[in-house]
């Protein structure tokens, strides 16, 4: 699922419960992306020529606010899955971060000698602010059991949130779960 700046939060959310509810084995992955069509063009141009940063950048605390929203609200949902311990088991996450090198398509089509010439003549004449290269990405997945081949490529993991259930609470499931052994 793809974070944008114009996306609602909640919407965001929502999807991502109701995945968990409907797919309890499959992991969902939110990543900050620049869109398909974006891929292959260089920074927005700002107005007046004043430089920013690419919108896929300006994302990233927006993915995580999401990811951390989503982790918590899963944990409120969680209800008839106890463990031994009386605890309740949150979601992994794999963090992976990373860079996409994106283009002008008047760049690709000049060779680097010549740009690296502009670049020059730009640095000598004051003008330090270069067409940005590079966009920072990160990508999070979340799944209800560890992944094991994520870490392999470099990601980083994050234990899942345990909730700790009271006694009246636990007790209260083990009935539920007696009076369903005992129905059929």
């Amino acid at each position: 699922m793809r974070i944008a700046s114009h996306g609602q939060i909640n919407a965001y959310v929502t999807f991502a419960l109701d995945f968990f509810q409907k797919n309890p084995e499959k992991s969902l992955t939110l990543h900050t992306l620049p869109a398909a069509k974006d891929r292959d063009k260089a920074a927005i141009p700002a107005p007046e020529n004043k430089p920013r940063m690419h919108p896929s950048t300006n994302t990233i605390p927006r993915l995580i606010s999401v990811v951390e929203i989503i982790k918590r609200e899963y944990l409120k949902t969680l209800d008839s899955v106890l463990t031994l311990e009386g605890r309740l088991s949150g979601l992994h996450q794999y963090n992976e971060i990373g860079e996409l090198e994106v283009d002008d398509a008047d760049d690709a089509q000049k060779d680097a000698e010549e740009r690296r010439q502009k670049e020059i003549i730009q640095a000598m004449q004051g003008k330090r602010h270069l067409k940005q290269r590079k966009v920072a990405i990160m990508r999070v997945t979340l799944c209800r059991k560890q992944l094991p081949h994520l870490m392999a490529k470099g990601a980083t993991y994050q234990q899942p949130a345990l909730r700790s259930l009271s006694r009246a609470a636990r007790a209260r499931l083990r009935r539920k779960a007696k009076r369903v052994s005992v129905d059929p």
